[in-house]
């Protein structure tokens, strides 16, 4: 009996799959990618791959580290440094256990919530994508909710309740139309 290996995917395969997983999420679910829900998830989830016992300070670290590379993005800052994972290699296993755990612990940690119909549709759409780059939302739907319909699917993602960070910027955006609103009666009276 031959035994193969599990196949081990490049890190940068790896973050590629969660950040498209999760963008196609957000964008299915009608949220931004800068909603707490996503920035925590994606900072667990590369946690979780360098060490799955990780303290959550570390995942607050990760965020932190996240968010300053971004800012020096958007500045064009270039970091020359190459970064030392790049070389890493990950299973399957190892991917699943770390994104699965990143979604019950921010779920649990930043919501105080059960995982819900978007946390399930980032697992299985970063695994799906881990594998099928290529993979559209209808794909992931086929591989991982057998026979149901993309958009019943799309449906339960657009009706998970707003988080409070959603919430807030909801109600300033409603605000600001009211606002916006009394200020043309004023000008119109």
């Amino acid at each position: 009996m031959t035994h193969t290996a599990a196949p081990a995917f490049a890190y940068t395969d790896v973050l590629a799959a969660v950040r498209a997983g999760i963008r196609m999420t957000a964008e299915e679910a009608g949220r931004s990618l800068t909603n707490q829900r996503f920035t925590w998830i994606t900072a667990a989830a590369l946690t979780y791959l360098d060490n799955p016992e990780a303290p959550w300070a570390d995942v607050v670290a990760r965020r932190e580290t996240i968010a300053a590379a971004k800012a020096a993005e958007n500045r064009q800052e270039k970091n020359s440094s190459p970064d030392p994972r790049h070389d890493i290699r990950c299973t399957y296993d190892q991917v699943s256990r770390a994104v699965n755990k990143a979604v019950d612990t921010t779920a649990e940690t930043v919501r105080n919530l059960a995982p819900d119909d978007i946390d399930n549709f980032v697992v299985n759409a970063v695994l799906t994508l881990l594998e099928q780059p290529d993979a559209s939302f209808d794909d992931i739907v086929i591989e991982s909710y057998g026979g149901e319909e993309p958009d019943h699917v799309s449906a339960w993602l657009m009706d998970v309740t707003m988080d409070d960070d959603e919430f807030e910027a909801h109600l300033a955006a409603m605000n600001d139309g009211y606002l916006a609103a009394v200020q043309a009666f004023r000008l119109t009276a």
